[in-house]
């Protein structure tokens, strides 16, 4: 049994270590945001190997063919390179390890006959969609938080990804708010008579709390589907995607930094 003193002594030294931690990570909120998202980064990395090992790939070349099936159409090797944030060389060992393995194959682009793509072979389109389930427990623990637990969360992530985007440290995304049918409805900036057609609200799958209460609330609109967005809603990744010109994109930044 611990005397006083030693007692005093050991509690004395957990508390050193604890503020030890605290200088290593700090303890500001974005701090302790940050160091959380290095520890789901941890167990992300290690699900993402376990498959990759059980595949017979690496977590690299799942990433390509996701990225493939995302887009549906072939894509070039600086595309890929610049969407994944990977280097050019390990692009090309990697995209040369997956047609060795019969899952991608390359042809000549459709824009440019002197420049080569990459497409899924239908064993490459296989591999893509199990390489898309493995996130999937993270999706489990997520289905733990309250709805609007899930909301904040999303909104956060959303623009934290944005703002990573403008600073240049991540991989522009085909995303709402810097693409040009991303357009502020009338709650936003008065642009009521604009267009006559019915916007429908989103039904798109995996949207968090979508209702046509919460579109009111912080409404925004895609013109080329015809849909209502909030904050929940917005898309990461879009095949309708087109790129705005930079003054749209701010000005579309600005009013999504309010909601």
């Amino acid at each position: 049994m611990l005397k006083k003193s030693e007692a005093g002594s050991t509690q004395m030294t957990k508390v050193a270590q604890v503020l030890d931690e605290v200088a290593i990570y700090g303890d500001h909120p974005t701090e302790r945001i940050t160091q959380g998202l290095l520890r789901l980064n941890t167990a992300m990395r290690n699900r993402a190997w376990n498959w990759a090992e059980g595949a017979g790939l690496t977590p690299t070349q799942g990433e390509i063919l996701v990225l493939l099936m995302q887009r549906r159409k072939p894509l070039r090797l600086n595309d890929i390179a610049r969407d994944t944030a990977l280097t050019a060389a390990t692009t090309s060992d990697a995209v040369s390890t997956l047609e060795e393995k019969g899952l991608i194959e390359k042809r000549r682009a459709a824009d440019d006959r002197r420049a080569l793509a990459v497409k899924l072979t239908p064993r490459g389109r296989t591999a893509a969609k199990r390489a898309a389930q493995w996130p999937g427990f993270m999706s489990g623990a997520l289905t733990t938080l309250r709805d609007e637990e899930q909301a904040a969360l999303y909104s956060g992530l959303f623009k934290l990804i944005r703002e990573l985007e403008i600073r240049g440290t991540m991989p522009a995304h085909r995303m709402c708010g810097t693409c040009r049918w991303f357009e502020p409805t009338d709650a936003q900036e008065g642009t009521a008579a604009k267009r006559s057609r019915t916007i429908k609200v989103t039904k798109a799958s995996g949207a968090v709390g979508a209702s046509k209460a919460a579109a009111k609330s912080d409404s925004f609109q895609c013109v080329t589907l015809e849909q209502v967005l909030n904050r929940n809603t917005l898309r990461l990744e879009c095949l309708a995607y087109e790129a705005a010109d930079a003054a749209t994109q701010a000005r579309n930044w600005k009013l999504l930094k309010q909601v």
